[in-house]
């Protein structure tokens, strides 16, 4: 697989939140060669399949990262003009100009405006807009957009991906599509490995809004083990190392309430064993990703959270490293290859861990 063309691919795909068909099907054309069996939930999870060789009833390992994006949606249409909202974390500093594609009866490509700074006061000039000053210009009449923009319409960031030096990718939505891409990478692992356990690899939905794709995964699947692959802050401006993490260097793990300690040491051994560097990230609440809904499903799932370190998070122009998504990748499968009957007694959490 060329990782920097289908990461290229993963990021330019629409799929906000709630939206997610067009980057589905992209990510199964690209798994469907890669499962035993392929899947789509009721919510728009996907799920590949890959049997392990041990007789039924086998153990099950999770593995999961979401597919969806942040982007804006169509409020109202005034005039001309699209009134629009957020959908998840979106940093309104970085909306003003930026192209998108409104997704309507067909994609309309438009630009994101305001009221330029000669109309407006003296003191609103240095503020930020609001988001209630923003509009979508499309160039299209008022009539036309009544007919083509229905409203709830969602709206996506018009950003191709550009490769950088030093094996780096810019564009939208690299939070998750690094991950779905490392998932991808993953299960291209496992096609030369022998495994015990059942892996169940899913790209899930809504994780930017509700964390259903994560909870309805889980219930479904009902795993022995998950693993939840996400994005971290990478050093960069504004973010040093004692918040981030260098790209290229490889990805974090999670140490906190959020993440099963066992499984975070034998996670860390595998990385030692696999001479992949990892880099504990301590997380003392809930880590905002699809593992709290994981972890708490049914009576509990020992869960562990790689994060794969982009710069500029929640922004158009989100950048990863390519060798960040294939070290996720060989080392989750390297851990997948170590499962067998006595892992989930390694994880017990008896008296003895309470005297750690």
């Amino acid at each position: 697989m060329d990782l920097e063309k289908h990461l290229g691919q993963l990021s330019e795909a629409p799929g906000l939140s709630g939206y997610e068909g067009p980057i589905r099907e992209i990510v199964r054309g690209a798994w469907e060669e890669l499962a035993d069996e392929l899947t789509t939930d009721a919510l728009g999870n996907l799920l590949a399949t890959r049997t392990g060789t041990d007789s039924e009833p086998r153990r099950r390992i999770l593995v999961t990262a979401h597919m969806d994006e942040i982007g804006l949606m169509v409020t109202q249409i005034e005039g001309s003009f699209l009134r629009v909202t957020k959908v998840g974390g979106i940093d309104r500093r970085v909306l003003l100009s930026q192209p998108v594609i409104v997704h309507g009866e067909k994609p309309l490509p438009g630009l994101i405006g305001s009221r330029p700074p000669h109309v407006l006061p003296a003191s609103e000039r240095k503020k930020y807009p609001k988001m209630d000053d923003l509009v979508v210009d499309t160039g299209l009449s008022a009539r036309r957009l009544e007919k083509l923009v229905p409203i709830g319409a969602p709206v996506t960031f018009d950003q191709p991906a550009v490769s950088l030096g030093n094996g780096l990718l810019s564009g939208k939505a690299m939070d998750n599509r690094a991950s779905v891409a490392a998932l991808t990478a993953l299960l291209e692992e496992l096609q030369g490995i022998s495994h015990r356990w059942d892996v169940l690899v899913a790209a899930t939905v809504q994780e930017e809004v509700t964390l259903g794709g994560g909870e309805t995964i889980a219930w479904r699947t009902q795993p022995d083990i998950a693993i939840v692959v996400d994005t971290t802050w990478a050093v960069g401006t504004g973010v040093n190392e004692e918040k981030g993490f260098k790209l290229g260097e490889g990805p974090s793990l999670v140490i906190g309430p959020n993440a099963h300690p066992k499984l975070f040491d034998m996670l860390r051994k595998t990385a030692e064993r696999l001479e992949i560097k990892v880099h504990p990230e301590p997380m003392p609440r809930h880590s905002g990703t699809e593992a709290w809904a994981i972890q708490v499903s049914r009576d509990g799932v020992p869960t562990a959270i790689f994060g794969i370190p982009i710069r500029n998070m929640h922004t158009p122009v989100e950048i990863v490293s390519l060798k960040d998504i294939r070290r996720v990748a060989r080392l989750i499968a390297g851990f997948i290859s170590g499962l067998d009957d006595g892992t989930l007694s390694k994880l017990s959490l008896d008296e003895g861990e309470s005297k750690r």
